[in-house]
């Protein structure tokens, strides 16, 4: 990147404690729903400005079947972008769910996050978590991380997570080298550019438990 080396420091990566103090067990716990092939819970949040609507509402409707079926079940995070909120639920429409639950505060995501994580299943396939507040906005991600089986987001800082990762298209060029490293510590994917890259993942996840075993190593 022509940073010269004299200039460069070693700081580990910026994740949340409690999803580092919990590594071990959350993991266990993704193991366990993929060899008992329990509906697999994506998360899909949208940071920044929300500039991915377009590549996120086409990845929704794509799974469209999945939910259908009881494969798959969302966790949709609009944070504080209403425009994304519009975006979600249109994305909804289009593949006929109209029974979604929301959620609209930090106490109703910590009581989401516990019950998945007693072993309780959400009342609804699709979750839209949506706020007025910047901070709520991104501290659900951060507590819904915990209980996701995989984190479907653009190479950011999220890219470090100790979650099981599919890297979707990049905003900033400079994201492709996270993408690049999550790649290389095994719990992510490469840049996924296109939608039909991250199905390719999900038929993967559909054939067995073994990528999802994999990346919870």
């Amino acid at each position: 990147m022509g940073v010269p080396a004299d200039r460069l420091v070693l700081a580990g990566h910026w994740i949340p404690k409690d999803l580092v103090d919990n590594i071990e067990f959350d993991c266990e716990l993704r193991k366990q729903r993929a060899r008992a092939r329990q509906p697999r819970r994506i998360l899909i949040p949208v940071g920044g400005a929300g500039a991915q609507k377009t590549f996120v509402s086409q990845f929704i409707q794509a799974l469209g079947s999945h939910v259908a079926e009881g494969k798959v079940q969302l966790m949709l995070n609009a944070g504080d972008h209403e425009h994304m909120r519009v975006a979600f639920a249109e994305a909804l429409a289009a593949i006929g769910v109209s029974d979604y639950a929301v959620v609209d505060s930090m106490e109703g995501v910590h009581e989401y996050a516990e019950r998945l994580r007693s072993g309780v299943e959400p009342t609804h396939a699709v979750t839209l978590f949506a706020f007025k507040q910047y901070f709520p906005a991104v501290a659900t991600t951060d507590v819904l991380s915990r209980v996701a089986d995989v984190l479907a987001c653009k190479p950011s800082e999220l890219a470090f997570y100790p979650v099981p990762k599919l890297m979707i298209r990049r905003v900033g060029d400079h994201e492709a080298y996270s993408a690049l490293r999550a790649s290389e510590l095994g719990d992510g994917t490469l840049e996924l550019r296109e939608v039909e890259d991250a199905m390719a993942y999900i038929a993967q996840m559909d054939a067995g438990p073994d990528l999802l075993l994999t990346m919870n190593k």
